[in-house]
């Protein structure tokens, strides 16, 4: 707390200073109304570009031309249907999210405002999945799978904020705060094998989607229409972004605690009940809001690299993942980097750029993670930790072995003599420990991302998570 002194002095730089021009007073006042609209238009970009990111994965599945050219190598499909990935990721596919090599995955978009869909989830008791679903700010509002429904299977209902009706027996009620909803199916394989993923392939097919209205109706009998959207799309000029935010928030309303914002925002001419119209606000609101942007994309881009809180030994920790609450910059950076990020219940993810001196991970430098007997992570049944190596483009690295990462059912992992294991982390192979050698780019600098699925409590609280992360350690 301030002293008399120091209290004083702050209290003196808020008078005006009567012996300034006017024109020096009217110049200060310009450039303080800019640096606040440069305030409230970082916080307004926090806060909207989940929804951006949501908004084009929506407007991808609005396409179907461009659907059907990417099918392939996209878990993609039409609103309102699954698409389904049919191989582990590797370093030839060019996803715009950090992929991950531990499960297969499916995606299904979904438009709430005419009715519900119901989700058709089959039993699934030999390995680890999730049906992670998102709204529209990419916030986590449900989970189906091994963790929540004891891999049993069901039908779920998604229901839209408005929707009033009686949904068939035997199907649950998963209300969602807006009318869009994203959700990611992630299936576990623990061989990453040609014959595991074939097993996975066949689940997946018993996965199902279908509109309140046509529910009983054989698949060949439905029809997909696509949904009708209001046109939310970039706009021209220096602050079109917020043109595009508005129009995303006049259709994804804040709810809750979430709508506090909406207070602060009214200042830069940006709501959730009316378009945004640069041409009204003052040059100088205008001026700090076109810098906001920038700002803002460099401020994520910085947010990406140092996620969470950083351990001893350099790993980024984050236990706010999925569920974010009021932490807009957690969400911001979540979206653009990962898309869905996992609630820490159902997995956690450290990462890291650095050794364990803080200096940058280089393709060219040869680095040795060593894990004592007993500090790998814990986990329930049919979790798992993985670790996997990107590049600087947040892409799998190609390398003659064709291995992107090293998990705990990696064919061939050997352990010390003491119980110990040591992954060996660099470009060329290690002699005589191929079989723990994770593959770095040769030159250039990357990252790895340390996945936990279903971990202990003890692995996701900061009072003891410190004991699973040793330093990743340069070799000379």
């Amino acid at each position: 707390m301030p002293n008399i002194v120091q209290a004083n002095q702050i209290l003196k730089a808020f008078k005006v200073n009567n012996k300034v021009s006017v024109e020096a007073m009217k110049e200060a006042d310009e450039k303080a109304k800019e640096e606040w609209a440069y305030s409230v238009g970082i916080q307004a970009f926090m806060f909207t570009v989940p929804m951006v990111m949501h908004d084009i994965q929506r407007d991808l599945r609005m396409d179907l031309k461009k659907i059907a050219k990417i099918k392939d190598r996209c878990p993609c499909a039409p609103v309102g249907q699954w698409g389904h990935s049919s191989n582990l990721a590797t370093s030839n596919d060019k996803m715009p999210y950090t992929p991950n090599r531990d499960t297969v995955y499916s995606g299904l978009s979904v438009s709430l405002k005419a009715e519900p869909v119901i989700l058709v989830v089959p039993p699934i008791e030999d390995r680890y999945y999730s049906l992670q679903i998102a709204d529209a700010y990419l916030v986590n509002q449900h989970y189906l799978g091994t963790r929540t429904t004891s891999s049993k299977g069901g039908n779920f209902a998604l229901v839209g904020p408005h929707w009033q009706g009686k949904l068939p027996a035997g199907v649950k009620a998963l209300r969602m705060p807006n009318n869009s909803a994203l959700v990611a199916l992630r299936i576990a394989t623990y061989s990453e094998t040609d014959e595991d993923v074939e097993v996975i392939k066949g689940y997946q097919q018993l996965f199902d989607a279908v509109p309140l209205s046509q529910w009983g109706l054989a698949k060949a009998k439905r029809t997909y229409d696509l949904p009708k959207l209001s046109n939310t799309s970039m706009k021209k000029g220096k602050l079109g972004y917020f043109s595009y935010a508005a129009e995303l928030l006049k259709e994804n309303p804040p709810v809750g605690e979430n709508r506090t914002l909406l207070t602060t925002f009214k200042h830069i001419g940006l709501s959730d009940t009316h378009t945004f119209d640069a041409k009204n606000l003052d040059p100088s609101i205008q001026r700090g809001l076109a810098r906001a942007v920038q700002a803002g994309i460099d401020i994520v881009k910085w947010k990406v690299k140092f996620r969470g809180t950083q351990s001893e030994n350099k790993w980024n920790v984050d236990f706010v993942g999925g569920s974010y609450g009021t932490d807009y910059l957690a969400r911001a950076e979540g979206a653009v980097q990962g898309l869905f990020v996992h609630s820490p219940e159902e997995a956690v993810y450290f990462h890291t750029y650095s050794d364990s001196k803080n200096e940058p991970l280089i393709g060219k430098n040869t680095y040795k993670l060593h894990f004592e007997k007993g500090q790998l992570p814990t986990t329930s049944e049919f979790g798992f930790w993985s670790i996997t190596m990107y590049g600087d483009d947040y892409q799998l690295v190609g390398n003659d072995i064709n291995r992107y990462s090293i998990r705990k059912s990696t064919q061939g992992l050997k352990y010390n003599e003491d119980g110990s294991l040591d992954l060996y982390i660099q470009a060329t192979p290690p002699e005589g420990n191929e079989s723990n050698w994770l593959p770095t780019p040769k030159e250039g600098i990357f990252r790895l991302n340390f996945r936990v699925y279903l971990p202990d409590q003890s692995v996701r609280q900061w009072s003891t998570v410190e004991q699973y992360l040793p330093g990743v350690d340069e070799v000379n």
